[in-house]
């Protein structure tokens, strides 16, 4: 019997599929969606170059726009999925019905369309992407553009009032911003950092203005605490759509009181009221200023689509919401001997935070690194904050056809005075690493996604796609 992840409000777990469930079905769409390719799929800029959005505006609007809902819409280059999951959260606490969508996933593309928290069905899923990939108006479509308006007709066929969506790659020209910009209820930036450069621009104000483009109308702006010229950037665009900006860094104060490998507790002082004891399973300072920016976000969402003498967003709702909130794969400890993190960064930003993060809490000195990357980062200046000298490093490919040399990590990681060794797979540097941390050590994986999900995988025995031979 196939083995599939399902998501609860706890740590993932790997069930028994239900014996209804038609996963040749499922791996046949699938296949024929992966089979599309984009630039998620091939890392090649010159595809993402000729991305445009009216296509998909033309679409949904001959589709009676199943995109149409109250709708929190977030960019940013890091800690945007963060925001995007806890906004939700609070969200679904409140009593919405929620729809999230999110990119990438780590296990299987049905965690990127959820419901209510949930990630979608396998029939559920199978049945819209059928429909979409039937469809001749789609020919030609990325799989991230199929995904993305798989999650819209989910969202519609499930009765959704209220839909989180995370921005896959910019903001302007991405598929998500074919939105009605009517339903905007929020729009959230979190910190920008230097990122696809080849797309996006080569300076933080160019990229600033690409995820600002999302801002659209006249619904609330929440801008996490970032870079100055960014955040000039982002005022500069709110003023011209004639949004009201709200700067988390000068409305908000924040307190951790308590930081451990098991989370932390916050007192977060919005506009609105001060949540004592906020609790949250996510590690990091970062990690507080994005449920800072997800509490503001579900607040003025909450106000801007309010009816006259709708009450305030429940507190209760936003301390239920953090405190369901988790992000597998993101500073995630899997393991307690050797102690195991896993971290998905793909910015020197990401991994400045992470360091931060590992060096706020108990983790044994005794570390060793499993690194694998993709194609086309920079990864000096994401080792930088990382590695030190005289630490081992484990270099291996992560699974998909966009990773990066290993020769070329190794060169980086011996640039920074450490000691690499390879691995064959992820897999198998991961054994290596246990094996040579022992017990009292610690094991960080860190790099992409692929990266991550391929070492959960291996640890926890997760069997998603990949399981079917989905690549």
């Amino acid at each position: 019997m196939q083995c599939v992840q399902q998501r609860g409000k706890g740590r993932d777990e790997v069930t028994a599929a239900p014996p209804d469930v038609d996963l040749a079905a499922y791996a046949g769409v699938m296949r024929r969606l992966l089979a599309r390719g984009g630039y998620e799929r091939t890392g090649r800029a010159a595809e993402a170059k000729r991305w445009d959005i009216d296509h998909i505006v033309a679409y949904l609007e001959a589709h009676g726009r199943p995109d149409r809902r109250n709708t929190i819409h977030v960019a940013g280059s890091k800690g945007k999925g963060s925001v995007a999951t806890i906004a939700a959260a609070i969200l679904k606490e409140a009593g919405a019905h929620t729809l999230l969508i999110t990119s990438p996933d780590l296990h299987s593309a049905r965690e990127r369309i959820a419901i209510d928290g949930q990630p979608v069905d396998h029939a559920t899923f199978t049945r819209a992407a059928t429909r979409l990939l039937d469809d001749p108006a789609t020919a030609g479509w990325s799989y991230f553009e199929l995904l993305t308006v798989m999650g819209w007709l989910v969202g519609t066929e499930a009765g959704c009032n209220w839909q989180v969506v995370e921005v896959g790659l910019g903001g302007r020209l991405d598929t998500t911003n074919a939105m009605a910009c009517a339903g905007k209820a929020t729009v959230a930036i979190t910190p920008i950092d230097l990122e696809h450069t080849e797309i996006l621009g080569d300076t933080i104000p160019l990229i600033a203005a690409e995820k600002a483009g999302i801002i659209v109308g006249n619904a609330p702006v929440i801008a996490s605490p970032m870079r100055a010229s960014a955040l000039e950037v982002i005022r500069a665009r709110a003023a011209a759509q004639g949004a009201p900006l709200h700067v988390v860094a000068d409305e908000c104060a924040m307190r951790v009181t308590a930081h451990s490998l098991k989370g932390q507790t916050l007192d977060l002082r919005t506009p609105l009221r001060t949540y004592r004891g906020l609790k949250s399973p996510l590690i990091g300072r970062h990690q507080s200023e994005n449920i800072a920016t997800a509490v503001r976000a579900a607040e003025e969402a909450f106000a801007f689509r309010a009816s006259p003498g709708t009450a305030a967003l429940p507190e209760q709702a936003v301390a239920r919401g953090v405190a369901g909130a988790r992000m597998p794969g993101r500073c995630e400890v899997v393991r307690q001997r050797p102690l195991t993190i896993l971290d998905g960064m793909h910015t020197p930003l990401a991994a400045r935070r992470f360091r931060e993060a590992v060096d706020g809490i108990a983790v044994p000195k005794r570390r060793v690194w499993v690194i694998g990357m993709l194609a086309g980062k920079d990864a000096p200046a994401i080792l930088e904050p990382l590695i030190g000298e005289g630490d081992d490093v484990i270099v291996a490919p992560p699974p998909t056809q966009r990773a990066a040399d290993v020769s070329d990590i190794v060169r980086a990681v011996r640039e920074r005075g450490a000691i690499p060794q390879r691995a064959a797979s992820i897999a198998a540097a991961v054994d290596l690493a246990i094996a040579q941390a022992g017990e009292r050590g610690a094991v960080i994986v860190a790099g992409s996604l692929y990266t991550v999900a391929a070492a959960r995988e291996h640890l926890l025995g997760i069997a998603g796609d990949h399981a079917l031979g989905l690549r």
